[in-house]
């Protein structure tokens, strides 16, 4: 069956290899459960379903109640159908967001969710449209930009939370040849968030709350800025994870680091190359579908704010679709605060001042070639 898919990709020499490659490592894993007399748990998956199907095992239930539906797989799903075809009049609640599906690596599926009246039948579909978590700015922000992808289903995100203007921020970071210092940025910013909220300690702390939660995120954890030993601060409490893992929690800011365009980036290329598609289900047309849906779960686990930083002669596709949505609403600055002139024309750029011919100066956009915006200095 791999090499039977290794056809249909351009690269039908490396498909073939990885396929093999992929075969090999499956039989000697096949092998180890047999001999250790085990089984995995896509293997208890298969084994239940194969029970109901056989009429081994009957069913007393009606009711099937399933949460986190966006994550479901194909094995899962012909679980739910087995139970569901047994005992006539089974009903199925199903409870997810499509916007958060991130686990296809794992096998999940999101068309089983988005297209859930193929998989199970005529339903009744509810919505649930408010939020507790981030403040209306991200989530009208965020929501608009995670359903540019046209097959997400569509919502309207509330909040209980009123809007705070400029509340994304956007911090380009220089670096020697190229390379920015993401965690000495990240731990200057940490610092100067921890200072400001101390000056204004009184807005927010009391009995209850003696600090403000801050996580610091990546996508990849060669990012860590922490290598394991978080610092201290004191008014805030600083946590640091995987966009994947910070799935499911919230804090008062969040920190997201290297949002930059790259193969380790944000979008990741590397989660979009073809070869995955031989092991994983299907893959969506829309271009860094799955990679969309995790910079957004990234995006909406501040209440407060979010602050993106980013390679200044790399910003990430992102970045400029932010700008698109929020506006003025999103903020350039420096690490220590200092607001940047964005650039009108390319929207990642910051306009600094240059010089021309005959020694005259003009604001220039800092992405020249690529943006050639100019305007005169006043």
């Amino acid at each position: 069956m791999l090499l039977e898919r290794a056809k249909s990709l351009h690269d039908h020499a490396r498909a073939k290899e990885f396929a093999r490659a992929v075969w090999t490592i499956t039989e000697a894993y096949s092998r180890k459960l047999e001999e250790a007399n085990r089984i995995d748990f896509d293997s208890m998956i298969a084994n239940a379903t194969r029970l109901v199907e056989s009429g081994q095992y009957q069913s007393p239930y009606s009711l099937i109640l399933a949460d986190e539906f966006q994550d479901i797989s194909e094995p899962s799903a012909n679980l739910i159908k087995a139970l569901k075809h047994q005992k006539p009049f089974t009903k199925i609640s199903a409870v997810g967001d499509d916007w958060q599906s991130i686990y296809r690596f794992a096998g999940s599926d999101i068309t089983i969710f988005t297209q859930f009246e193929a998989n199970f039948g005529a339903s009744w579909q509810g919505r649930l449209e408010q939020t507790y978590r981030c403040n209306q700015l991200i989530a009208e922000t965020a929501a608009s930009f995670v359903q540019r992808n046209p097959t997400q289903l569509k919502k309207s995100v509330r909040s209980t939370r009123p809007a705070i203007p400029r509340s994304i921020r956007v911090i380009p970071i220089e670096g020697d040849r190229g390379k920015p210092d993401f965690a000495d940025a990240c731990k200057r910013l940490l610092t100067r968030l921890d200072i400001f909220l101390g000056g204004i300690a009184e807005q927010w702390r009391d009995d209850r709350r003696r600090q403000l939660k801050v996580m610091v995120l990546w996508r990849y954890n060669q990012l860590d800025p922490f290598k394991g030993s978080r610092p201290r601060f004191e008014n805030i409490d600083v946590s640091g994870l995987s966009f994947h893992r910070a799935k499911g929690l919230e804090a008062d800011y969040t920190i997201l680091l290297d949002v930059s365009e790259g193969d380790y980036g944000v979008p990741s290329r590397i989660e979009d190359d073809e070869l995955l598609n031989l092991v994983m289900p299907r893959p969506e047309t829309f271009e860094y579908a799955e990679e969309r849906r995790l910079f957004y779960v990234a995006l909406t686990r501040a209440s407060r704010g979010v602050f993106l930083l980013t390679n200044s002669r790399e910003p990430s596709r992102y970045i400029r679709e932010l700008s698109e949505i929020a506006g003025d609403n999103l903020r350039f600055e420096t690490v220590d605060g200092d607001l940047l002139r964005q650039c009108p024309a390319c929207r990642v750029g910051q306009l600094v001042e240059r010089r021309g011919c005959n020694n005259s100066r003009f604001l220039g956009c800092n992405h020249y070639p690529d943006c050639d915006h100019t305007l005169p200095l006043k």
